[in-house]
């Protein structure tokens, strides 16, 4: 008899396939919010554009873009503070706002969530051999984009200090750390994108990266009651801990080579690390119920 296939048989088996799969489910609230929050950001900036007079296909084009980078400042702050959806959304809500001083593609953030998931080992997976292959690939592509390396880097660096946490990955990372370094490399020169320079920062770009910088030093620091993914174990503190750093520590990279350009390439970044800071605050400042 042939086994039932559905949304769960499916994320069952990207599971298996990957270590950094992570599945939505249409049973948690803050995954419909998001995605609602999402396709209403699509809506609202396709509008935006048709009305002002964009080709159909650069305004589906700009408008999946920021429902892409609405969703990932949400995806990312799951990674960084796994214990309070709230401060997800709020991450969204922040990145939102950032978002409306203008966008760049959102390859870099994608890059960037799949490093988080690398260090954090939200999933309780570490990388497998498909996975290497596909964030070389993956390293690749975004450097096709402007100022995508810097998401190439990312998961390069990751890959490597993978394998100095606990629960370490095999050696073989540092194959698929070489590997992703070299792809975008490789397609960086080939394109000339390190020709795209350093942009002085406005002030609304310093205020983007001074309070990511604020929220970063100030994120709570505590050890995940949220267990992973596949598995009961326990998100490890050290892991954590990493994934904030690399997350600023991308962040902070990005605005030293590219300036103000790094806040639109990145804006879930910096919504991100504000609203987890922010929200943190919120509740430690809360009083104690009765």
């Amino acid at each position: 008899m042939t086994p039932a296939r559905g949304p769960a048989s499916v994320a069952r088996r990207a599971g298996e396939l990957s270590g950094l799969w992570r599945a939505l489910s249409h049973r948690n609230r803050f995954h419909l919010l998001i995605l609602g929050l999402s396709a209403l950001a699509f809506a609202a900036v396709l509008l935006l554009q048709l009305r002002a007079a964009r080709s159909t296909a650069h305004a589906t084009g700009v408008a999946v873009n920021a429902a892409a980078m609405l969703f990932l400042a949400w995806a990312v702050a799951r990674e960084i503070d796994p214990d309070h959806s709230q401060s997800a959304l709020l991450a969204a809500a922040l990145g939102g706002l950032i978002l409306l001083g203008g966008s760049a593609p959102a390859g870099a953030s994608v890059a960037l969530l799949a490093a988080l998931r690398i260090v954090t080992r939200s999933t309780g997976k570490a990388p497998t051999g498909l996975d290497l292959v596909a964030l070389t690939l993956l390293a690749g592509a975004i450097a096709l984009t402007p100022r995508g390396w810097i998401g190439g880097v990312a998961v390069a660096a990751a890959l490597a200090w993978d394998t100095g946490l606990p629960e370490a990955s095999p050696r073989r990372n540092y194959a698929g750390s070489l590997a992703a370094l070299a792809a975008t490399s490789a397609v960086t020169l080939l394109r000339d994108t390190l020709e795209l320079g350093f942009v002085m920062p406005d002030p609304l770009d310093w205020a983007a990266v001074a309070g990511g910088m604020l929220g970063f030093a100030f994120m709570r620091r505590y050890a995940p009651r949220s267990v992973q993914d596949r598995g009961k174990a326990k998100i490890r503190p050290e892991r954590l801990r990493a994934g904030q750093r690399l997350a600023a520590g991308c962040g902070l990279g990005a605005f030293a080579v590219f300036g103000g350009a790094a806040v639109p390439l990145l804006a879930g970044l910096w919504g991100t690390l504000i609203g987890v800071a922010l929200y943190g605050t919120l509740q430690a400042t809360k009083p104690a119920d009765p």
